[in-house]
């Protein structure tokens, strides 16, 4: 069932005074402004960024299957490497246990048949000479080039997972890591002397669900807050609407007309107030019925900026074929 917006089946019968009760409903497009609330900025750019997108020129309007697998570079357009900050990143625990992990395995067995594997293609076409190797701290033109080794961080999507603004933001993403050097090409070989590492971010920012029974629960939305458990979140919705059932419109017989009155508007105040805090069950699926009404809504590939550090490591021989 879509869930674009949250009602209440709640009108008081005690209301005889022809007023509306009606209030502006929770929308799957207000929850950037709550993620603002809850202190989620990064979380809030990234969504706005995607209802500020356009759909892509596939059959349901979502990302490439080819970009998905990374098997083509995802068009410009479709590419935001401007929200994400690794002084961001880096302030988590399990993304900084990611990059503690690369730290320790950038150079590894099979990272070092990647680094020879992505420096030989880009450089084995070159005449003899120094080269230098750097990406200026843009990540996807790192990604282009070809990372070195990566760590995927993931998060339980049910259960009692952390809750914080990295999995709002992210979910689960990619933590690439690279090097930078000089690069000398010879008749017989080539060089690489790394003298720093890099470390980024790469995700699909979409809302596909793959071939699952059930769309993925992203959780219960309100103007104010968030609350991450079904059972938890259903229960504050049949709270309020007991509280706004309870609600007394009328006034006792004996007050006067403009204690009538008052008592009225404080009642419809209070129900408007109550109503506009229930909470929508929002899922992946909604996002996709959006994007499919509303012609509005573009996926796309996220990468943060690189963080930098020195490294001394020894030289990488790479024979010429």
């Amino acid at each position: 069932m879509a869930a674009t917006t949250v009602t209440s089946s709640m009108t008081p019968a005690s209301n005889k005074t022809g007023q509306s009760t009606a209030v502006r409903q929770f929308k799957i497009t207000d929850i950037p402004d709550t993620m603002i609330k809850i202190k989620w900025p990064v979380a809030a750019a990234l969504m706005k960024h995607w209802f500020n997108g356009k759909p892509w020129p596939t059959k349901d309007g979502g990302m490439d299957d080819a970009v998905k697998r990374h098997d083509v570079f995802a068009p410009q357009e479709y590419i935001e490497e401007s929200i994400v900050k690794m002084s961001w990143i880096s302030g988590f625990d399990r993304a900084n246990a990611a990059i503690k992990h690369l730290r320790g395995t950038w150079n590894s067995k099979l990272g070092l048949a990647q680094i020879k594997k992505n420096v030989g293609r880009a450089f084995s076409a070159k005449a003899p000479g120094c080269y230098p190797l750097a990406f200026n701290g843009v990540a996807s033109a790192a990604e282009k080039f070809g990372y070195f080794n990566n760590k995927t961080v993931e998060f339980e999507q049910a259960g009692s997972d952390d809750v914080n603004e990295l999995r709002g933001a992210l979910a689960n993403f990619n933590l690439r890591v690279i090097a930078e050097g000089l690069v000398v090409v010879t008749n017989k070989n080539i060089v690489f002397t790394p003298s720093r590492l890099g470390f980024y971010i790469e995700d699909a920012y979409d809302f596909n669900d793959g071939v699952v029974l059930f769309s993925q629960i992203l959780g219960y939305w309100n103007f104010d807050k968030l609350i991450t458990d079904p059972v938890e979140g259903a229960s504050a919705n049949m709270k309020l609407n007991y509280e706004m059932n309870t609600i007394d419109f009328n006034s006792k017989a004996e007050a006067t007309k403009e204690q009538v009155e008052k008592h009225r508007a404080d009642s419809l105040r209070r129900y408007r107030e109550l109503d506009s805090k229930h909470y929508m069950l929002v899922q992946n699926s909604d996002f996709r019925e959006y994007r499919e009404i509303n012609k509005k809504g573009g996926d796309f590939r996220v990468y943060s900026d690189v963080l930098y550090e020195s490294v001394t490591a020894a030289p990488i021989e790479i024979l010429v074929k």
